[in-house]
């Protein structure tokens, strides 16, 4: 006797189920809050590595980029109020998809959610650095944590804040390019240079 192809209604309850679980591991975590320690040493570190990443921002050192992209990412600093950094899920999540994301508050009040990090999550190796950088006129005027960074080396942290240094100053890449890069060269532009091209 041949079976129906067709999955029996237990068969789609238990996907659901499964899905449901899924979805609520995943997302059922509320992403963890910034204490409200300031640490002075931390936004010096912070300004530190924004002030490297300004001076990377060389069309030598990363061609397409315009000759002004250092001081149109300045201008982007002074547009920011505050950025928070915090994991998608928080703690309580140990999933691949508990990403550590920025949130950038511009002072217009504009909202720029979700920014990735490019770094994951995962509390049983190390603590996150969850934190709110507040910014006055394109610097870091404080930095507010629950105090998890002093129970590791400086060094430990260096890495992750030259990550946000980075990811912060870039967020504004994808929202403005023509502030940064030349723009694309139109298709008539590229088959016009098959007639003048000199060998």
């Amino acid at each position: 006797m041949l079976r129906s192809p067709v999955p029996s209604f237990k068969v789609h309850i238990m996907i659901l189920a499964s899905l449901a679980a899924y979805l609520s591991a995943c997302t059922g975590r509320v992403p963890e809050q910034p204490g409200d320690l300031p640490n002075p040493k931390l936004a010096e570190l912070i300004d530190s590595a924004i002030a490297r990443e300004l001076a990377a921002m060389d069309p030598a050192v990363l061609p397409g980029l315009l000759p002004q992209a250092g001081e149109q990412a300045r201008r982007w600093l002074q547009e920011i109020s505050e950025v928070v950094a915090r994991c998608r899920y928080g703690p309580g999540s140990n999933s691949k998809s508990n990403l550590l994301e920025y949130d950038i508050v511009l002072a217009t009040g504009e909202q720029i959610t979700g920014v990735y990090s490019g770094q994951r999550c995962y509390y049983p190796v190390a603590k996150p650095l969850v934190m709110r950088v507040r910014f006055t006129g394109g610097q870091v005027r404080e930095v507010m944590t629950d105090g998890r960074e002093r129970e590791r080396p400086v060094d430990a942290s260096l890495g992750e804040i030259q990550q946000f240094a980075e990811r912060v100053l870039r967020a504004d890449w994808k929202r403005s390019p023509a502030r940064y890069f030349r723009a694309a060269r139109s298709s008539d532009d590229i088959a016009r240079e098959w007639d003048v091209r000199k060998p």
